[in-house]
């Protein structure tokens, strides 16, 4: 680990402290009124489907910023901040740090990691760095497909996780994808570690109906989240409808389509509608998502482009949503990790067999 204490002791360190006070000057210049909220709550059935209030910073408290946005509830009453950052490919050590940094002082106060990533150590130092306690910030990481093996390997991931993270708990534990398969033995662990206080939440990521229905099949509680790839160009209406009947979250990652849809003229439909409310096509994009009642984890290393990511300070027409849903083409920017949602029920849900060629074969993403 990183010898951090745990629980709400992420108190502001000297180290790097130049950075983090000239991302707070900028930040300053945030919006401060009263808070929000959609009716984003799984907890009694509901979501946010059409509409979601203007993004605003609340007040800050014992002189850190102020954080931007509304929260999604889930369905044991945890509630999660509905923007976060992404980190994936975030490299190591002062991207990853200063990433961190800039999106807590611009507002956020939900940042995604993973064992995977390599990052999770980096994403401590910057809650460290920005002065942020433990309890300020909601974590999201991971466990890694190769870390299947057995629920007690599952429960030495967690732990490693956290130890890398600097604190005792996670606040959402997913598994990252259902490659690493045994899930009829790993699923009731997590659920188990969540039971012992180790997640406050957990969930899955890159699962499709099948595999749900195959957990449901076999008599399991369902996920409080799904992480999918999500954004403008593939809706994924079919399963965020299967989310909403068991009141599973929706948590949308690559919300920018990894930037390879927009526009270079700004003639295209987001672009247009971008131009109709003075933000860029990325804010307009994530503002989509949230709208949807999605959780949305759009990642930028540059401070300028979290901020705009944040999609702060508009709402979209019903008529500009009805027009970016039109978008939809299926277009994967990660089609290696979607293709995971495919896999079938009767290959993920038992263990791979040892010396088997696909034990080697677990995706990262």
């Amino acid at each position: 680990g990183i010898g951090l204490p745990i629980h709400d002791s992420f108190a502001a360190v000297d180290a790097h402290a130049s950075y983090a006070d000239a991302l707070a000057t900028e930040a300053s210049s945030l919006v401060v009124a009263a808070p929000q909220r959609p009716n984003n709550d799984l907890a009694n059935g509901s979501l946010a489907t059409e509409s979601c209030p203007v993004f605003v910073a609340q007040a800050g408290t014992n002189g850190r910023p102020g954080r931007l946005g509304s929260d999604v509830k889930l369905r044991r009453g945890v509630e999660v901040p509905q923007l976060g950052l992404g980190t994936f490919l975030s490299k190591t050590g002062s991207e990853c740090r200063n990433a961190v940094v800039a999106a807590l002082l611009a507002g956020y106060r939900h940042i995604d990691t993973a064992a995977a990533y390599k990052n999770e150590e980096d994403v401590a130092s910057g809650i460290r760095e920005a002065g942020f306690l433990r309890s300020d910030v909601f974590i999201t990481t991971k466990l890694q497909a190769n870390e299947h093996g057995s629920a007690e390997q599952v429960r030495s991931a967690l732990d490693a996780s956290l130890q890398r993270l600097g604190t005792d708990y996670v606040d959402l534990f997913l598994i990252h994808n259902p490659k690493g398969c045994n899930l009829l033995e790993v699923w009731p662990t997590m659920l188990e570690l969540r039971d012992k206080g180790l997640a406050r939440s957990v969930g899955i990521s890159n699962f499709g109906i099948e595999q749900l229905k195959g957990l449901k099949a076999a008599g399991l509680e369902a996920p409080e989240v799904n992480q999918i790839e999500l954004h403008c160009w593939w809706q994924q209406w079919d399963v965020v409808e299967y989310h909403r009947q068991e009141g599973i979250a929706t948590m949308a990652y690559s919300p920018l389509a990894r930037g390879q849809r927009f526009s270079t003229t700004g003639d295209s439909v987001l672009g247009k509608v971008a131009r109709d409310v003075a933000a860029t096509e990325a804010a307009v994009a994530v503002r989509w998502s949230l709208q949807c009642g999605h959780i949305v984890i759009p990642k930028s290393k540059d401070p300028h482009r979290i901020q705009q990511n944040a999609a702060d300070g508009f709402v979209l027409s019903e008529a500009q949503m009805a027009k970016i849903r039109g978008l939809d083409c299926g277009f994967k920017s990660m089609a290696a990790s979607s293709r995971c949602m495919e896999l079938p029920w009767d290959q993920v849900s038992k263990p791979i067999p040892e010396g088997s060629v696909d034990a080697g074969k677990r995706g990262r993403r």
